[in-house]
């Protein structure tokens, strides 16, 4: 698991409010460092990366809520934030799959008989088959939805709501 980014600038002297818009971005920088990596399907460590940050960005969003008008359930910020809680959740269906796929290749290749010929339970088979189906739906929902923000310009629209 990649670790966070250094955040720069925080200073206990400064406000809240403050605080927030310099995290905040460096929060969604951080996310988009992975974004190179998304459209190879096999960088599964890569994406469950770029899950965490998103993660990361969320809970931080989550904490500085009361600077960008939360509680209130109607506000831009809330908009913002339901958009990095829908990313964080497909992009963890398919870490998901990921490990039940590991789990299945590991189950099946220590299912091996005397000839040295794999065995696979046809409900084993039948699961793997389902599942890297699930994780191929999941995975090009997850890039329809970021090949939309990325054309509505979500980051930057982000970015300048956090430093208004």
């Amino acid at each position: 698991m990649a670790k966070a980014h250094k955040i720069i600038g925080v200073a206990p002297e400064r406000s809240y409010q403050e605080n927030a818009r310099i995290i905040l971005p460096q929060r969604l920088e951080e996310v988009y460092t992975w974004e190179p990596f998304i459209r190879d399907e096999t960088k599964r460590e890569e994406l469950h990366n770029m899950r965490i940050s998103i993660k990361r960005l969320r809970y931080t969003m989550e904490l500085f809520r009361v600077v960008y008008g939360l509680p209130t359930a109607d506000s831009r910020y809330a908009e913002f934030l339901a958009v990095i809680v829908d990313l964080q959740e497909i992009l963890g269906d398919i870490h998901d799959a990921d490990v039940v796929l590991e789990v299945l290749a590991d189950y099946t290749s220590q299912s091996g008989n005397r000839k040295g010929q794999v065995d696979i339970p046809s409900g084993v088979a039948t699961l793997i088959v389902r599942t890297q189906e699930t994780r191929k739906a999941d995975y090009e929902t997850f890039l329809e939805k970021w090949d939309q923000l990325s054309a509505a310009g979500f980051k930057q629209e982000l970015l300048s709501f956090l430093l208004s």
